[in-house]
């Protein structure tokens, strides 16, 4: 019945950690960073930098199509990024209008603020794409207030747009855990409904994906941070599969590591905190993870940092072998 997207973090959802996330996961679809256009445009090199799946016909590795999302507030500097994107073999674009970050100031979500300036974007970005050329936005449920989003909504849910993923707490509410408010979907699909609303915040296991479908309505979701406690999560809300255990969501984080080593990246404090940054959100979900992580924090070098993990496999597996 679901249909599950891996969410375009910004600092997480990088090509190493695409990478291996999809291979894991099963994900519909998944989606760049946001890559930021600015007034003097964007270079080739600086795309397939962010988006190396654009020379692997658009898809990651395991055949995960990918998604380029862009960021400005220049409309026709951003309808050039995206054909800019299509000529390198883009299968979709997406625009971001619900990045909340502190160092995103006129474009992202600040741009809720401003729905006309929403509406020239995207009617620049459709006219620059071929038709065949997927087309969606993310935006979140307002900027002061969920009573906004009809507003918001009408603005980006023109003719063309094939998805809008609605991140359901507003730019002032940025990630509060009490502010999630998923009921704020359901209207839109009578609203709109031309385009297919994807629901984004706080989607965490198979409970929770029935959950914001009965608030939502909605079968296609976006999940972000739940990746990282459950590597197989898609599989496990739309397939039914069993849950990754803490073994397995050790052995994800390895390959996450590894992963940076083969695509290049040699930079010990960079590994060692991606390590970290990976087990941060995992051990959300694992007791075991928890208290990993804290001797894991103290890790400086990459050879520690494989010392430590295949020390844990071993002992985690060794506990297993005894308790069978």
């Amino acid at each position: 019945m679901f249909r599950v997207y891996l969410a375009p973090m910004e600092g997480l959802a990088d090509p190493p950690l695409r990478r291996v996330l999809c291979r894991h996961a099963g994900f519909d679809w998944c989606f760049t960073e946001f890559i930021r256009v600015t007034d003097e445009g964007l270079a080739a090199k600086a795309l397939l930098h962010d988006a190396p799946e654009l020379e692997n016909g658009g898809r990651t590795p395991d055949g995960t199509p990918c998604r380029v999302q862009i960021l400005g507030d220049n409309p026709q500097m951003m309808a050039k990024a995206a054909a800019l994107a299509e000529s390198l073999g883009a299968l979709g674009v997406d625009i971001n209008f619900g990045c909340p970050s502190r160092f995103v100031h006129h474009s992202g979500s600040m741009l809720l603020k401003e729905p006309e300036l929403m509406r020239d974007i995207v009617a620049a970005v459709r006219d620059a794409l071929k038709s065949d050329i997927l087309l969606s936005v993310k935006i979140r449920s307002g900027f002061f207030d969920k009573s906004e989003l009809p507003g918001i909504m009408e603005a980006v849910a023109q003719e063309g747009v094939s998805e809008v993923a609605v991140h359901c707490r507003t730019r002032r509410e940025l990630y509060k855990k009490e502010a999630l408010d998923w009921s704020v979907l359901a209207p839109l699909h009578e609203l709109f409904p031309a385009v297919t609303i994807v629901a984004n915040g706080d989607i965490v296991s198979k409970e929770s994906a029935d959950e914001c479908f009965k608030e939502t309505l909605c079968t296609t979701l976006m999940i972000g941070r739940g990746a990282f406690m459950c590597p197989n999560l898609p599989k496990v809300i739309r397939d039914g599969e069993r849950p990754y255990d803490s073994l397995e969501t050790l052995k994800v984080m390895r390959e996450v590591a590894q992963e940076f080593l083969d695509m290049g990246i040699e930079r010990e404090k960079i590994i060692c905190d991606r390590a970290k940054q990976f087990l941060s959100y995992a051990r959300l979900g694992s007791p075991r993870l928890r208290e990993f992580f804290k001797r894991f924090c103290r890790v400086k070098t990459v050879a520690e940092c494989f010392t430590m993990i295949d020390d844990e496999i071993k002992a985690h597996e060794r506990e297993i072998s005894e308790e069978e």
